[in-house]
């Protein structure tokens, strides 16, 4: 289609809606007037060619001040385009696509699921919410959030590695873990990964226990060592060189995601303190739980109310009623689990902490609450005192958590 300017319509709005359906190797997009009037509808590549295909034609729309974008939040597929839209000046909201469901059932009976359908929805939905915008400078914050659900996915992977080197333990010389009270620390680890092998333990030399006492600055003294070397020569365990083997690779793997993470920690610090958030004002509060926080929750503006946030984050409360009485059910797990988790970590710091939930706390436990109910609800109201802090972008004051 050739470019030209689009006149406005006599008796519509001076701006356009721009509904883009984003997928992994194609966007569906449907451009109509403020008053509902189709002006283009087309689909592009996600590539070059396709992004300067809708550049071409927002352009010949007019400024992007006159141009709403929406879309439909669809993981990582529209990241690049929502970057390369940010860098041209256009703004642009992303729909929870549970929310575009709705939306289109209210529309219409028809059961028809389709892109094209998506992006005309989006597009009236642009008409009929309040845009709010993800500002520009909140962009940058992608790398923040890369980062924060990167390591939480290397956590994942740690802890798993860590299940298969104690199966693989258990097997092959179960005396081991019990004598480390069941956790393999930095000591442990050394052991395995120097000596290999429960028959190299039974035979430590003096040499060698001089060695391990220095790593571990003298928490391994020679009597416990010399029970390892006992526990070593009696174990029950298989003797299985393939055992061996894949017991280093689990180690090594373990530490490779080690180191791993102590990188993506120092960028996420890094990061965290170039924003202006005020989340370490408060306290008790770590600095990579207070960025998970930030990074999930991205522009505190897009939620008019705590309320919704507390949606967001997975703690509003399910409410079953029956004839007359209503009462509250389990947590409605909705959202970001990230955010949910960092939450959830920080409500006993916060006990700990802040006067106002230890009071809390102890009082609800006076009353016979359980422990988690009793987190839970401290959860919500950390998260109404979040909000209010981080759209007002004031420092945490302990009249906050009242």
């Amino acid at each position: 289609m050739t470019n030209h300017q689009y006149p406005k319509l006599l008796g519509g709005g001076d701006m356009y809606h721009v509904g883009i359906d984003i997928s992994k190797f194609k966007h569906n997009c449907f451009i109509a007037t403020d008053a509902g009037v189709k002006v283009k509808e087309f689909v592009f590549d996600n590539n070059k060619l396709g992004f300067i295909e809708l550049k071409d034609s927002l352009t010949s729309l007019g400024k992007p001040q006159e141009i709403k974008i929406g879309f439909e939040s669809t993981g990582h597929y529209g990241t690049n385009l929502k970057s390369y839209l940010s860098n041209l000046g256009y703004t642009y909201v992303e729909f929870n696509a549970y929310l575009t469901h709705l939306f289109s059932k209210a529309r219409t009976l028809r059961k028809t699921k389709t892109d094209k359908v998506d992006a005309k929805v989006i597009s009236s939905m642009l008409g009929s919410v309040d845009y709010e915008t993800l500002h520009t400078k909140f962009y940058h914050m992608n790398d923040l959030k890369e980062l924060v659900r990167q390591r939480n996915v290397y956590l994942g992977n740690r802890s798993k590695e860590l299940v298969k080197l104690t199966n693989l333990l258990d097997k092959s010389f179960p005396e081991f873990k019990p004598f480390f009270k069941n956790r393999l620390g930095s000591g442990a680890l050394f052991i395995l990964k120097r000596f290999k092998t429960k028959a190299r333990i039974a035979k430590l030399s003096m040499s060698d226990i001089e060695l391990v006492k220095s790593k571990t600055k003298g928490k391994m003294t020679y009597p416990k060592l010399n029970r390892l070397k006992q526990l070593a020569h009696d174990s029950i365990g298989v003797s299985s060189k393939v055992y061996d083997l894949l017991i280093q690779t689990s180690i090594e793997q373990f530490e490779h995601l080690t180191h791993s993470l102590k990188v993506i920690d120092s960028e996420i610090i890094t990061l965290f303190k170039q924003t202006d958030s005020k989340l370490l004002t408060i306290p008790g509060l770590g600095i990579i739980t207070a960025a998970t926080i930030y990074a999930e929750v991205g522009d505190f503006r897009n939620f008019s109310n705590p309320a919704k946030l507390v949606a967001f984050a997975g703690f509003d409360v399910r409410i079953i009623q029956s004839g007359t009485q209503e009462h509250y059910g389990k947590l409605v797990k909705h959202g970001s689990s990230l955010l949910r988790n960092a939450i959830w970590t920080y409500a006993l710091p916060a006990v700990r902490f802040i006067p106002t939930f230890n009071d809390y706390y102890h009082k609800k436990k006076a009353q016979g609450k359980h422990h988690k109910v009793i987190l839970s609800h401290i959860c919500r109201k950390l998260i109404r005192m979040i909000y209010y802090i981080e759209y007002n972008n004031i420092p945490f004051d302990h009249n906050l958590s009242r």
